[in-house]
């Protein structure tokens, strides 16, 4: 598609907006920038630049050439019309003169250094250094416009400013992280390390002509299909995650909160042109999350339910079904002893085997943080057995370190013409999931009568009759956790959390954590929200002077409550009744990902409960996969940070950093932040230092009987000044 050709193309192709499948697109790429693009030894095009730009022209319908070389010939390459693609950073300034494709991904800086020389944590560091950048790259760009007294040496590629400064002659060197890490490993260059959290987070995308409107739609729509069929995190794992920080924050999630900020920074006309088509994509997008997991691609848990739900109103009556629940043995301690990328990279892996063993058509999800589920119909128990037990024998080529195998227990029920509901099957896959494990892990299970006692006895089968029984003999209790001002100190309190607990027959107080999950899992979340919620309005209705020194009221909404159609229509008959001072105080907190997962079914009533004056808060931010777009069209007040972040930030830099950055994303967009887990003065102290708005943990205070938080507002009258605002 040279440039003398454009204005030849049919006015059709601007209609529909794609490429001609006769039309071959000339990509362009700089030979030798690994992982992302270069050459083989047999002079063929490799990367994760490549493999991507494949499966665009593969979704949208066109051909690709690659011609890869020198940096500059590509850039004067794409502006004479010699190319028509070519991948670079994203600015404000190179938009002028080029039209960006969506952002697929965020490229990050790291400062490298001698393993024996001191550390550096942040670009500023680098003062009064000898350091190493490549020549008009972003970073060389950078460096010279925040004019920091910086001794700079260029050159022309990473591995050379590596083997340079692997001469110790120099104090640092300022280099992508992929690329730095890719040479460092390729080269064997032991002597030199990563320094510090990563740097200069920046987006990185495709670009054409700027008149190219055709080819751009193109791009953004091919890249939108190839990242919803899960294509893309297949990519992305095969060429960047082996480069990506070992331990710590999943590096997928860092990008995102990476991205947001970028976002946030990149505003002018560039951005604005763009809104409606980002509106679209993301749009697009949050119909993606609602029924797919993002990370793995396979079905999240409400879709599979869905769907599941479907096929058994329209199964064969004298068919054989089977269905298998995949559980990931010990999976804590690799994200513990591995760190979360790690443990990110063996669910991507697992999920890619589920569709290889058992085929890319079957309906397969993913219902946990480490379960699977695949239904296999028209397939009898024995087969399905055989092929579980081929499952179990390749996923022992998954290492999530050399010489390291992963494990799994498979729970497998079969059904035919039984009258059994979605919960019921499920809950048998269970049990005899419990039961694999109880057996030693790494096999399968079949379910029979004897697993139902087994299951009731050492798993959480056994807290559904536990949990109906509280309910209806009233042994459920609400308890508070209060929320300060970071920059209070008088004891003023801003909001309390209310905390469900479960009081035993035999007069034990059960923590959430202990039947909470049990709920969720067998649909009985839905009745304690009901109950918190109905307690909680009327508490605050006998005694108004909670609400004069308490400006919030959070209650927590679960992801069951939230895909309920019932519940949501209790919800908002319930508000609907209750006066306006009452419901201004009321705040409803929900999980990121319950929310992204049941937004078309909830957000109409939560948008309006939002213009009645609920307010809501997003818990848990940052554990999950946001966007800033997604963060503007939700209905939310508050972020709270998770405290996985929040409870290291007093001895972990990168954990500093992710909160410092979370808070800045969301005071940006006009989001008030809480930091939960703060457990220490010392946490108080750097959370305040970062501006975080509100914070609560063990530090404010721990949680107590919803009657303490009455006597403490009676004793201490109105000091709190409310604004409810």
């Amino acid at each position: 598609m040279r440039a003398s050709a454009r204005w030849m193309i049919p006015g059709l192709l601007l209609l529909f907006a794609h490429v001609a499948h006769s039309e071959v697109v000339v990509v362009g790429g700089e030979d030798g920038y690994k992982p992302y693009e270069t050459l083989d030894q047999e002079g063929q095009p490799e990367g994760f630049h490549v493999d991507l730009m494949r499966a665009i022209a593969r979704e949208s319908g066109f051909e690709v050439r690659f011609e890869l070389g020198d940096w500059e010939t590509m850039r004067v390459g794409l502006a004479h019309g010699e190319i028509d693609v070519l991948g670079m950073f994203v600015s404000a300034e190179r938009a002028n003169d080029v039209a960006f494709a969506q952002p697929h991904v965020i490229v990050h800086h790291r400062i490298f250094v001698p393993a024996s020389a001191p550390s550096f944590r942040s670009v500023e560091e680098l003062a009064g250094k000898r350091v190493i950048v490549q020549r008009a790259a972003l970073s060389h760009e950078y460096l010279q416009e925040t004019g920091l007294d910086i001794e700079l040496t260029l050159v022309d590629t990473d591995t050379e400013g590596l083997r340079l400064l692997a001469d110790n002659e120099h104090d640092a060197a300022l280099l992508t992280e992929h690329r730095g890490r890719f040479a460092l490993r390729h080269h064997d260059l032991k002597e030199l390390t990563v320094s510090g959290p990563p740097v200069l987070p920046v987006e990185y995308a495709f670009a054409v002509q700027s008149d190219n409107d055709a080819l751009l739609q193109a791009l953004n729509q091919g890249l939108e299909r190839v990242m919803a069929s899960g294509e893309f995190d297949r990519i992305h794992q095969r060429w960047l995650q082996p480069y990506e920080r070992p331990g710590g924050t999943p590096a997928l999630l860092v990008a995102i909160i990476a991205a947001l900020i970028v976002i946030l920074l990149a505003l002018g006309a560039w951005q604005l042109a763009r809104s409606l088509r980002v509106r679209r994509e993301v749009s697009q997008r949050l119909d993606y999350l609602e029924s797919h997991d993002a990370l793995t691609g396979l079905l999240n848990r409400l879709a599979f339910e869905k769907r599941l739900s479907q096929f058994l109103i329209e199964r064969p009556k004298n068919g054989q079904n089977v269905l298998l629940g995949i559980n990931i043995d010990q999976f804590r301690l690799i994200n513990d002893n591995l760190g979360h990328t790690t443990g990110d990279r063996v669910l991507v892996a697992l999920a890619s085997l589920i569709q290889e063993v058992f085929g890319r058509d079957v309906l397969a999800a993913r219902l946990g943080s480490d379960e699977f589920a695949v239904l296999l119909d028209r397939t009898g128990e024995q087969d399905a057995v055989v092929q579980g037990q081929r499952f179990l024998d390749k996923l022992r080529r998954i290492e999530p370190q050399p010489g390291g195998t992963v494990g799994a227990s498979i729970g497998l029920y079969s059904f035919s013409d039984e009258d059994l509901n979605v919960a019921q099957i499920l809950r048998r896959v269970d049990c005899a999931g419990l039961a694999a494990k109880e057996d030693g892990g790494h096999r399968v299970h079949c379910w029979h009568s004897k697993d139902r006692r087994l299951a009731e006895r050492v798993g959480m089968l056994r807290w559904v009759g536990r949990i109906q029984s509280a309910l209806h003999e009233g042994r459920m209790e609400a308890h508070y956790q209060p929320i300060a001002h970071a920059s209070s100190h008088d004891g003023a309190l801003h909001a309390v959390e209310v905390l469900i607990r479960m009081r035993t027959r035999d007069g034990e107080l059960l923590p959430a954590g202990q039947f909470m999950p049990a709920a969720e899992r067998y649909s009985l979340s839905p009745d304690i929200d009901r109950w918190m919620l109905t307690h909680v309005l009327e508490f605050l209705a006998d005694h108004p002077v909670v609400g004069q020194c308490v400006e919030r009221v959070n209650i927590n909404l679960s992801g069951r409550s939230l895909g309920d159609d019932r519940f949501l229509r209790f919800l908002l008959s319930t508000m609907d009744a209750a006066d306006d001072e009452l419901i201004n105080q009321m705040c409803f907190e929900i999980t990121e990902t319950a929310l992204i997962a049941n937004l078309s079914r909830a957000r109409k009533v939560l948008e309006q409960l939002h213009e009645r004056g609920c307010r809501f808060a997003l818990d848990d931010f940052g554990s999950g996969l946001s966007s800033m777009a997604y963060l503007k069209a939700l209905p939310v007040d508050y972020l709270k940070i998770d405290g996985g972040f929040v409870r290291d930030i007093d001895r972990d830099e990168s954990a500093r950093q992710m909160v410092a950055e979370i808070n800045r994303l969301g005071q940006a967009v006009g989001k008030r932040t809480i930091a939960e887990y703060v457990e220490s003065s010392a946490i108080m102290d750097r959370l305040t230092e970062l501006g975080v708005d509100l914070l609560q943990g063990y530090a404010i205070g721990r949680p107590a009987p919803l009657e303490q938080l009455l006597a403490w507002c009676e004793e201490s009258g109105t000091r709190n000044v409310v604004n409810r605002t």
